[in-house]
């Protein structure tokens, strides 16, 4: 499930709230273009050294991201915006692959905020 939060809503409310409920909440921040993106999910999730910095590999990286048992992952994209703005494709891309591990892990849900 993605969950969808726009310039004006309460998002470090929504981000509080997850935390609150004991998930383990992963906040990656901004990007303003495929380069700068992929290197936000690498810093912001800590992804291993083996990411290769393209779709395939976030894809793989996502797929294979550890939690603790039991405890759901929030995987929260902030301030993504600029990427929308200014390379609606990539935007898209990111979206997509989000929405592809969310569906296929029953430990992990997705929140992007576009302020």
């Amino acid at each position: 499930m993605t969950t969808f939060l726009g310039r004006h809503s309460e998002a470090d409310d929504h981000i509080a709230q997850l935390r609150w409920l004991g998930h383990d909440v992963r906040v990656v921040s901004g990007g303003g273009d495929k380069a700068g993106v992929l290197e936000a999910f690498a810093s912001g999730l800590d992804l291993p050294d083996w990411f290769g910095h393209n779709w395939d590999a976030l894809l793989d990286a996502l797929r294979d991201l550890d939690g603790a048992r039991g405890v759901p992952i929030e995987l929260v994209w902030d301030h993504a915006a600029t990427l929308r703005e200014q390379d609606r494709d990539a935007y898209d891309t990111v979206v997509e692959i989000l929405e592809q591990v969310a569906d296929e892990r029953d430990d992990l849900h997705v929140t992007v905020v576009t302020r």
